[in-house]
C-alpha cells in the first residue's frame, strides 16, 4: 500500500521541478520592435532598459507632430524679422508693431505654401512683451484672420470697419474699449490681410490699417509697413522648420512663454522626460540629444506620411474624386482643432508640416465663398514628383473657381515656392497669354524643360528636387464641393 504512495510524491516532485525550470527560463516574444526577453514572467533587466530607452523615442516621435502647426509661428516671427534686418536694414525686435509686405516671386519665397497671385499683408505679434495691440480696421474689402500660436483662428478679418484689441492670456484692458475685444489663449498672435480688388484703391487701402500698442493709444504712431525687397544673393531665413537640435529649442522657448493647454498636459509629461519643463533651463544630457534627435527624424518622416499620403481611414473626406490623385491640403481640418468630443491631431498635423496660417474661409463650404486648397503629391503611377522628368497636368474646362484658380509648385524639403532660373513658381487662369485647349482646357506642364510652343503654360522644375503642386480655388463652386469636376493624375511625359 505503500509503493503507490511514493510513487505520487516522485510524479509531484518532478512536475514541481518541471514548473521551477520552466519558471526560471528565458522566453522570448516576438513583436513590431523585435525580441522581448523575459525569465519566467518577468521581464528582464536589458529588455527593460531597451524599452525605457523606445518609450522616450516614441514619445519624441509623437512630438514632433503635436508641435508641428506651433513651429510654424516658431519659425515665421523671427524669420520676419531677421529678413527685413538682412534685405532691408531694419533692426526690429518682438517690441515692435508693424506689417510687413509681401509679393511676387521672390516676396513670399521665404514662407511655406505662399503663392505669388496675391499679395500679403502679415504682422505678428508676442503679446507678452508689447501688451495689448490695437488694430484699426478701415471700411473697405479687407479680408483675413487672428491666429494664436496654434494657427487657430481666434478672429476672422470679414470687411467690417473697427477696432480690434488683441489681449494675451491674463492681460488687463479697459472694459470701456470702444471695439471688440479679441482674447487669445496664447501671447504669439499673427494678424494678416488682403485688400481685395485691383488697381491704387486696393493700394491705398493695403496700407490703409492702423496698428499700435495699447499703451500708445492715448497718442498712437504711424503704423509701419515695411515692403521685403530681398537683395541678390542675400541671406534669406526660412518659415520651415529645423531639423536639428533648433527645433527642440523652439518647442522650449514656446513652454516657457505661453500657458500649458488643458489638452496638453500629457504632452508637457513627455517633454519634461526629455529635458523641457516649464520654468527650467534647457540642458539635454547627451543621451536625451540623441533621442530628440532619432525623434526629430522619423518625427518628420511621420508628418510627411501623414501629410502626403492621405488614407481614407485617417482622413476620411479628404481624397478629391475616387481616383484623382489630387488631396484636400487641409486634410478635412476643423481650424479650431477642438471638436465636441476631441481635439483633431491627425489633422492638424498634416496640415502644419506643409502650410502656414487658417482661417474659416479656407475650409468655407458656401459656394462662391473662401477658397480650396488641393494637393498632389505623385504621378500617375504613383511614383516622386521628380525634378529632372516632365510631366503634365490637365485641368478641365470650366474649373468651378467664381474668382480665378492657380497651380503653385513647391519643394518638398522645405514646402516653399519651387526656384528656378525662369523665376516663376505658378500658372493661373490669371496669366497672361495662357494656352488653352479648343474645349476650353489647359494643360500645365513641369520639368526642367519647357515644351516646344506652350512655355506660357510651363513650370520649370530642377534635377534631383522633388515637387509637389497645390491646385487652388478662389471662391470655388459647387462642382468642387461635389466632387463632379473631375481631376486627373500629374501623367509623366516624354
Amino acid at each position: 500500500m505503500k509503493k503507490p504512495k511514493r510513487i505520487t510524491v516522485a510524479l509531484v516532485a518532478v512536475i514541481a521541478c518541471t514548473m521551477l525550470s520552466r519558471a526560471s527560463a528565458q522566453t522570448v516574444q516576438e513583436t513590431y520592435l523585435g525580441k522581448l526577453e523575459f525569465q519566467g514572467q518577468t521581464i528582464i533587466k536589458k529588455t527593460a532598459e531597451l524599452l525605457h530607452r523606445r518609450i522616450l523615442q516614441q514619445r519624441a516621435t509623437q512630438l514632433v507632430t503635436w508641435a508641428m502647426p506651433m513651429m510654424n509661428f516658431e519659425t515665421l516671427h523671427p524669420a520676419l524679422l531677421s529678413n527685413f534686418k538682412t534685405s532691408n536694414g531694419l533692426d526690429l525686435s518682438d517690441t515692435d508693431i508693424f506689417f510687413g509686405l509681401y509679393d511676387g516671386y521672390d516676396g513670399v519665397y521665404p514662407y511655406m505654401t505662399a503663392n505669388v497671385t496675391t499679395p500679403y499683408t502679415i504682422a505678428m505679434s508676442d503679446l507678452s512683451k508689447t501688451g495689448p495691440v490695437v488694430v484699426d480696421l478701415p471700411p473697405g474689402a479687407i479680408y483675413g484672420v487672428v491666429d494664436n500660436a496654434w494657427m487657430q483662428p481666434i478672429h476672422e478679418i470679414n470687411g467690417k470697419p473697427g477696432k480690434l484689441l488683441l489681449v494675451g492670456p491674463g492681460q488687463n484692458y479697459p472694459k470701456n474699449f470702444d471695439g471688440k475685444i479679441i482674447q487669445s489663449d496664447t501671447f504669439r498672435v499673427l494678424y494678416f490681410y488682403r485688400a481685395l480688388g485691383t488697381g491704387e484703391e486696393a493700394k491705398k487701402l493695403r496700407t490703409a490699417v492702423k496698428a499700435y500698442k495699447l499703451s500708445d493709444a492715448d497718442n498712437p504712431p504711424e503704423t509701419k509697413f515695411v515692403k521685403y525687397e530681398p537683395k541678390s544673393g542675400g541671406k534669406v531665413a526660412l518659415n520651415t522648420q529645423p531639423r536639428d537640435m533648433r527645433f527642440w529649442e523652439l518647442v522650449n522657448t514656446y513652454v516657457q512663454r505661453e500657458p500649458m493647454a488643458d489638452r496638453d498636459r500629457f504632452f508637457y509629461a513627455w517633454l519634461k522626460d526629455l529635458g523641457i519643463e516649464k520654468g527650467k533651463p534647457f540642458n539635454p544630457t547627451a543621451q536625451q540629444k540623441e533621442i530628440l534627435q532619432q525623434g526629430l527624424d522619423v518625427g518628420m518622416a511621420m508628418s510627411q506620411a501623414i501629410s502626403f499620403n492621405k488614407t481614407r481611414e485617417m482622413f476620411p473626406t479628404s481624397l478629391y474624386g475616387k481616383d484623382s490623385g489630387f488631396e484636400d491640403a487641409m486634410a478635412g481640418m476643423n481650424p479650431k482643432i477642438d471638436m465636441a468630443t476631441y481635439s483633431q491631431f491627425n489633422e492638424r498635423a498634416s496640415y502644419g508640416f506643409e502650410a502656414t496660417t487658417t482661417s474659416a474661409g479656407m475650409v468655407s463650404r458656401v459656394a462662391g465663398q473662401g477658397s480650396a486648397y488641393l494637393g498632389s503629391y505623385y504621378d500617375a503611377d504613383d511614383k516622386a514628383l521628380m525634378g529632372g522628368n516632365n510631366y503634365k497636368l490637365h485641368v478641365g474646362p470650366n474649373p468651378p473657381a467664381a474668382n480665378f484658380w492657380s497651380v503653385t509648385v513647391y519643394d518638398i524639403e522645405n514646402r516653399l515656392i519651387i526656384r528656378n532660373e525662369i523665376e516663376r513658381s505658378d500658372r493661373s487662369s490669371r496669366t497672361e497669354g495662357l494656352i488653352k485647349n479648343d474645349d476650353g482646357s489647359v494643360d500645365i506642364y513641369f520639368g526642367p524643360t519647357a515644351p516646344e510652343g506652350k512655355e506660357v503654360n510651363w513650370v520649370q522644375t530642377n534635377k534631383g528636387q522633388s515637387f509637389f503642386v497645390y491646385l487652388r480655388l478662389y471662391g470655388p463652386e459647387q462642382a468642387y464641393f461635389d466632387q463632379s469636376f473631375p481631376m486627373t493624375k500629374i501623367e509623366q511625359v516624354k
